[in-house]
C-alpha cells in the first residue's frame, strides 16, 4: 500500500511542479525564437527598402495584428516614414506581447540600420 501512496505522490509532484515548468519553458522560447526571427527580417527589409515604404507598412500591420508594436524613429527619437536618405540611420523599437503559462510578458529589442540605398 505504501508503494502505491508513494507512486501516486511522486506522480503528483511531477504534474504539479515538472510539467509546468517544462511547458513555460518551451512557449517561452518558441516565441523568443519567433520575436529574434521576425526582428531580423523587419530589420533587413528596413535595410533593402532604404526606408520605411509601404512594403514594410504593410508587413508591420500584419504583424500589429499578433501582438507586435514596431516603430521607426531617427538618430534623435523623431518618427519617420518614408525612404531615408543615403547615410542615414534608422531606430527600430520592437516591443511583443503575449500570454505565457503564468500570464503574460513582454519581449522588447532595438536594432539600428544604416540606409545604403539611393
Amino acid at each position: 500500500m505504501s508503494e502505491l501512496k508513494g507512486a501516486i505522490f511522486s506522480m503528483a509532484i511531477f504534474v504539479a511542479f515538472i510539467v509546468p515548468l517544462f511547458l513555460q519553458i518551451s512557449v517561452g522560447s518558441v516565441h523568443q525564437h519567433a520575436f529574434i526571427k521576425m526582428s531580423t527580417e523587419v530589420t533587413s527589409l528596413v535595410k533593402e527598402e532604404g526606408g520605411v515604404t509601404n512594403k514594410v507598412n504593410d508587413v508591420v500591420n500584419n504583424l500589429s495584428d499578433r501582438g507586435y508594436t514596431i516603430t521607426f524613429k531617427d538618430e534623435s527619437g523623431a518618427i519617420i516614414s518614408g525612404q531615408q536618405e543615403f547615410g542615414s540611420t534608422i531606430v527600430i523599437d520592437f516591443d511583443y506581447n503575449y500570454k505565457n503559462v503564468r500570464g503574460e510578458e513582454t519581449l522588447n529589442t532595438t536594432n539600428t540600420v544604416s540606409v545604403v540605398r539611393r
